[in-house]
């Protein structure tokens, strides 16, 4: 019996198939010509940074190495492959196999005949998962594989186009008894935050926006896409704010930025015959079209009762000029550095406040909205980002700052969201 597999690679763009675990007892087969077919379609072939171009529908993420593993019902890996860009790679045609060939159709012979399942794991690094591993046959078992980590620091590159990619399913039946079948969609293990600028609130007179730092994530996750709190990392909020960021993104620099630009604008407040327009300085990423972008690790949609321990995002603000008002309601401009320095606050951290974020919301200016879950393979863009006098601190993270940013979604989802402020 011929046993073929149609193997969809469209990335970024498609909603997911629902994955089998390794452990679902499936449809049992024998296959005596131990013939497999795998054809990937529309995957992007090889070919940066944390300012980099929006991702559209267009965008799909490219396939550039992995592995094909064969299993059975109960988890055992029967069969495996390499997959490669370099025909000079193609060295064990038994256990490698070109992306080229896998693009135009292949037939793989010999696959045993209780193979019931598929997986592919794409674009990752050896130290995640080591072909020598399957080679030598350290990995026996499906589950091992699942567990395996992959790292943030691996799914930021090239604008994201090669992040760690996975699918497994289960052959199925189809109208021909002699032929079973299976479609794969690769999708990103990896979620991205998107923000294209930064506004002043209504109060904010003049301000400097120094950095734009993701400030809470996991640094790993298992392939199976579970997360293990203790892989959870931040700055030390106890410290003195300027040295933890200093040390902790030494460690993590495609989670900082400090490319940042200031734009003057003409913005319209108020309506009909209130509408009244006025100068304000908005900040961009330095090159233009593009937006501040940070990968990190989401829930995986296929499974329930799943717990994410959130994002912490951080902006360090400086030439603080804002307006009070005093006991009559009398407007006036309020020095925040010149009132640290009257306070005896050193030069070097006079005026230098920290807006913390630990929440997004999908609708806008809804303080009671519930904050959203993060789903790999979706793109989540910061929608309406102001700088607001209410929610500065000098302190990065304190734990009676609430502070929550609207975004939005697309499959390479892109939601806007945004900060809920």
């Amino acid at each position: 019996m011929k046993k073929f597999i149609s193997m969809l690679a469209l990335g970024s763009m498609l909603v997911g198939l629902n994955a089998c675990s390794s452990d679902d007892s499936i449809i049992d087969g024998d296959n005596e010509k131990g013939h497999v077919y795998i054809k990937l379609e529309n995957v992007v072939s090889p070919g940066s940074r944390m300012t980099e171009d929006p991702k559209t529908d267009k965008d799909v993420t490219e396939l550039r190495n992995g592995f094909i593993v064969f299993g059975t019902s109960k988890s055992a890996i029967r069969r495996h492959y390499e997959i490669v860009s370099d025909p000079a790679l193609v060295d064990d045609p038994d256990h490698v196999v070109l992306i080229q060939d896998l693009r135009e159709g292949k037939t793989f012979e010999g696959i045993p005949g209780d193979v019931t399942n598929v997986a592919i794991i794409g674009n990752v690094t050896e130290d995640e998962l080591n072909p020598d591993d399957f080679h030598n046959n350290t990995l026996r078992n499906f589950n091992e594989v699942l567990a395996k980590k992959i790292q943030i620091r691996n799914q930021y590159a090239d604008n994201m186009s090669h992040v760690a990619l996975y699918d497994m399913q289960q052959l199925q039946g189809t109208s021909d008894k002699n032929v079973l079948s299976a479609t794969l969609e690769l999708k990103p293990m990896c979620a991205r935050l998107e923000i294209p600028k930064i506004m002043p609130g209504p109060d904010i007179i003049e301000y400097k926006v120094d950095g734009i730092y993701l400030a809470g994530f996991y640094k790993e996750s298992r392939i199976e896409q579970t997360l293990d709190r203790n892989d959870w990392v931040a700055p030390d909020y106890e410290k003195d704010p300027n040295t933890a960021l200093d040390e902790f993104y030494k460690g993590y620099p495609y989670m900082e930025n400090l490319d940042i630009k200031a734009v003057q604008e003409t913005v319209t407040t108020g309506e009909g015959d209130a509408a009244a327009t006025k100068e304000v300085t908005a900040y961009y990423p330095i090159e233009e079209g593009k937006v501040w972008a940070y990968p990190f690790f989401g829930l995986y949609e296929k499974r329930s009762n799943q717990e994410h321990y959130g994002l912490r995002l951080i902006v360090k603000v400086s030439g603080l000029k804002v307006r009070m008002y005093d006991s009559q309601g009398h407007p006036y401009e309020y020095d925040v550095k010149e009132k640290d320095l009257a306070e005896g606050i050193a030069a070097d951290k006079a005026g230098i406040r920290y807006l913390n974020i630990n929440g997004f919301v999908e609708e806008y200016h809804n303080t009671q909205a519930e904050q959203i879950k993060f789903y790999n393979g979706n793109v989540y863009q910061v929608q309406n980002f102001e700088i607001t006098t209410q929610n500065l601190s000098n302190k990065i993270m304190p734990t009676d700052i609430n502070v929550t940013l609207t975004v939005s979604v697309k499959p390479w989802v892109i939601k806007k969201v945004y900060p809920q402020i």
